[in-house]
């Protein structure tokens, strides 16, 4: 009979070959010291390396990783596909270019302590003013416009049990879908609880974050309104 799985480990991965091997060793090599029971799930995600041939190799190598390739692009596309192929009692979604090791199994523990809420990465620091300032702009952007109390939106990892996971019902396939999470989990009373991430530094590759970027969420956010609040999307 197989192991029941704990926790399913979701992560889009776009353009990363030249670090993503050492940073699924590095995750399934913890994990498994620490005694979970778990399941590494790379999504690749509009790369025009060789992300996805890494991955697939790593998936016939090390048990309980697997690796599935997108048709199209999307940061919530990825975790979506990622999530539909799932198994686990509990799941994980999280930036693979910058999460840790350390920082995941340190937000896996906290969500143990009460596995009815959700746990809500918040970066605590930033690499330079630029990202700084961006991050304070959209922030306070979601909190006003959409009343949403939490200080980092796009903060990661998130995790919550499969029961959560159902009512959440995610569709959203832009990185709108970590405002999706957060509003759902306010209109449905799941509690959030945050958990701090210290190390937020890139794996390795250039980060491509600018003002544009932060310009981007916001045009995404006004369509994420009008398809919740005009079109009805659920």
């Amino acid at each position: 009979m197989k192991k029941k799985i704990d926790f399913s480990i979701v992560f889009p991965v776009m353009n990363q070959a030249d670090h993503i091997e050492k940073v699924i060793r590095d995750y399934h090599e913890k994990l498994t010291k620490k005694g979970f029971s778990f399941e590494l799930i790379a999504v690749i995600n509009c790369s025009k390396d060789k992300s996805y041939e890494v991955c697939q190799k790593l998936s016939k190598e090390l048990l309980g990783v697997k690796c599935y390739e997108l048709g199209g692009c999307g940061y919530g596309l990825g975790i979506l596909r990622g999530l539909k192929h799932s198994k686990g009692k509990y799941v994980c979604y999280l930036n693979s270019a910058r999460i840790h090791a350390g920082e995941m199994i340190r937000t896996l523990k906290y969500f143990l302590v009460d596995t009815s809420v959700i746990v809500h990465g918040v970066r605590l620091r930033r690499e330079n003013e630029k990202r700084r300032l961006g991050s304070l702009l959209y922030n306070g952007f979601c909190r006003w416009f959409f009343k949403i109390p939490n200080r980092d939106i796009n903060g990661n990892p998130n995790v919550f049990s499969r029961k959560t996971y159902e009512k959440l019902n995610l569709q959203f396939t832009d990185s709108m879908i970590d405002l999706e999470m957060l509003e759902k989990a306010k209109k449905k009373n799941i509690l959030v609880v945050e958990a701090p991430i210290y190390d937020y530094s890139r794996h390795g590759g250039v980060s491509t974050t600018s003002f544009k970027t932060v310009f981007r969420l916001m045009k995404e956010a006004f369509r994420y309104w009008a398809r919740t609040r005009l079109f009805g999307a659920s």
